[in-house]
């Protein structure tokens, strides 16, 4: 097994209040996901970044998050590094998924997902679920990777999979 870091980080914007409200968590300041490989961080993001062409999955400078209040980074082992390494690769490039974010929030809000979107679009949770049960963790059992949120990761990482904040 290796570890791998996985950090959450919330934000002050309505935006970031609105996901903490929705998640209804004892954990306040998480709303947005993201992991540590190939130096650099992996994230989906609905707003472009630095040189990204377009919001999606891209890497991004591994110290962005560096000296945020709000950041909380938690390492994890990891049982295939290779098979999780090789999903995000296949991940980048893929479109922000704006409705996999109206799934995430119908999902707490109701108890139903009203569709699945699939691996076309991805949103900051979905996308590190993804890689995480490529690498052989089974997180968040139960749900789909897009009903996954920033707190239900951090939860289950945290609580069922022995996670240890760094």
């Amino acid at each position: 097994m290796t570890a791998v870091r996985v950090g959450f980080v919330g934000g002050d914007g309505w935006l970031d209040k609105a996901i903490e409200a929705i998640s209804g968590s004892q954990y306040a300041d998480i709303s947005h996901a993201f992991i540590f490989l190939f130096d650099s961080i992996v994230e989906a993001e609905g707003v472009k970044q630095y040189s990204d062409p377009y919001p999606g999955v891209w890497l991004h400078p591994v110290d962005k998050y560096d000296g945020d209040d709000h950041t909380k980074i938690v390492e994890i082992d990891v049982p295939d590094l290779a098979a999780a390494q090789s999903k995000a690769r296949e991940l980048i490039g893929t479109l922000y998924g704006y409705t996999d974010c109206i799934v995430t929030a119908t999902k707490f809000l109701t108890g139903h997902n009203i569709f699945s979107g699939g691996e076309n679009t991805m949103h900051c949770s979905e996308t590190v679920t993804r890689i995480l049960r490529a690498g052989g963790l089974c997180i968040c059992p139960g749900l789909q990777a897009d009903e996954v949120s920033p707190v239900l990761l951090y939860e289950d990482l945290m609580k069922y999979r022995g996670g240890v904040i760094v």
